[in-house]
């Protein structure tokens, strides 16, 4: 229920905002709006102030700013107001403002996320026996900053490390309440092919005590219980489950087991595949800590990039056909089940999922595909170039076909959805 409450408001809230962006920019351009409507299908609610019918329809899915004259029907509003009585760079300006819209609302949910809930600092997780990490940093290590620079993400740490290799690294750490500045000289590992210093980093710690086993899985098959805390593997003191990992790359297979008291030797999984997905370990929650005002303003933008540069790469990926359209294209189920593991992660997880969407929507409005805000865009700016006006007959008939196009594409992306939910 949590999930479908937090779906349908967070579809309203897009949707509306979406929708508002084009009610504000017809007002302020002296265009006649004759509803505004969150939803489609039958009304539920409706109540009209001075020209407008504003409501609230059956299937909160969508919604819809309808203009004087849009679609050809008959009006009592003068011509100069309708839609089609406007000039094209009006027309182009109405159009771009849902999806500018749907872009603001993206940068404040993630800046209010970051600059209000803050980021999960980078910890150090595991480490790797006779790499330099090992010498000088601790499990459970916060890393603060990496060559003098704030680190705020896992990825932040690999690259300064990289961008510094081979010259020592210094790190700025916090260990309990003491802060300590530390430095490593990255070795090139040969098999990897590049510089490292021999440290997992993640945003929270694993431990190396068993919470769950799969049913028929490697683990209950090698008697690991719930509860079971490893202690040691092949000798060696293990304080995270990425200090098992490490251990087990280096081909060790024998875990002492601490079960209640009680010292057990047990073989580990020797797939690396089972060793992940046959139990679950108990997961210490993250560290959150608000950056600056002026550098959480620079860490949203740059979350923000990346998620404009991930979609341009998905348009790509469909149009070469490299990325199969089920893995790159999802449906309301499939926002929905979303929706619903970011509820489970925590608010800042859900508050950057929302923000997420809402810039996907965006994105996905400036297609220049009929129905949608970018077709719109482009018939204007094709007046503006060209000094010649699209009939509004065709231009209404085009949209109309692409939104049976769009929703023939909807039903049958929520019907994959929910194959691949059920299945």
């Amino acid at each position: 229920m949590t999930t479908l409450l937090v779906f349908v408001g967070t579809i309203l809230v897009l949707i509306g905002v979406h929708e508002g962006g084009h009610f504000l920019a017809a007002k302020l351009l002296g265009i006649a709006v004759e509803e505004f409507a969150l939803g489609f299908g039958p009304p539920l609610w409706t109540r009209k102030r001075g020209e407008t019918r504003y409501s609230v329809r059956a299937f909160p899915l969508g919604g819809f700013v309808r203009l004087a004259g849009e679609a050809e029907a008959a009006t009592d509003v003068p011509f100069e107001r309708t839609y089609y009585g406007q000039p094209a760079w009006k027309r182009f300006v109405l159009s771009v403002c849902g999806p500018v819209a749907n872009v603001v609302l993206a940068v404040a949910v993630v800046m209010g996320a970051i600059l209000g809930i803050g980021l999960p600092r980078p910890q150090v997780a595991g480490l790797v026996p006779g790499r330099p990490a090992a010498e000088v940093f601790a499990v459970g290590d916060v890393i603060l900053t990496v060559g003098g620079r704030s680190a705020w993400a896992t990825e932040d740490v690999g690259a300064a490390i990289r961008a510094l290799a081979p010259e020592p690294v210094t790190f700025g750490i916090r260990r309990g309440a003491e802060r300590l500045e530390v430095t490593v000289v990255p070795v090139f590992a040969e098999d990897d092919g590049r510089y490292l210093v021999g440290a997992y980093f993640l945003p929270q710690l694993i431990l190396a005590q068993v919470e769950e086993v799969t049913a028929g899985g490697a683990w209950i098959r090698a008697g690991f219980l719930p509860g079971d805390r490893i202690a040691f593997a092949c000798g060696d003191e293990i304080r995270s489950f990425f200090d098992l990992y490490a251990r087990w790359l280096d081909g060790c297979r024998v875990a002492t087991v601490d079960r209640g008291g009680v010292r057990l030797e047990l073989p580990l999984p020797d797939s690396a595949e089972r060793l992940f997905v046959d139990a679950s370990f108990r997961t210490l929650p993250p560290i959150y800590e608000r950056p600056p005002v002026g550098e959480g303003v620079a860490l949203s933008l740059k979350e923000i990039g990346r998620a404009m540069v991930g979609f341009a790469a998905a348009i790509r990926g469909l149009l070469t056909r490299s990325i199969p359209a089920g893995e790159a294209v999802t449906g309301p189920v499939g926002i929905a089940t979303v929706l619903g593991q970011g509820v489970r992660a925590g608010p800042l997880v859900l508050l950057l999922l929302v923000a997420l969407i809402s810039l996907n929507l965006a994105l996905f409005n400036l297609i220049p595909f009929p129905a949608l805000d970018g077709a719109r865009m482009a018939f204007a700016l094709y007046e503006m170039v060209a000094r010649r006006k699209v009939s509004p007959r065709v231009e209404v008939a085009v949209h109309a076909a692409g939104f049976a196009i769009l929703f023939g594409l909807l039903l049958l992306i929520t019907f994959q959805d929910l194959r691949r939910l059920l299945g």
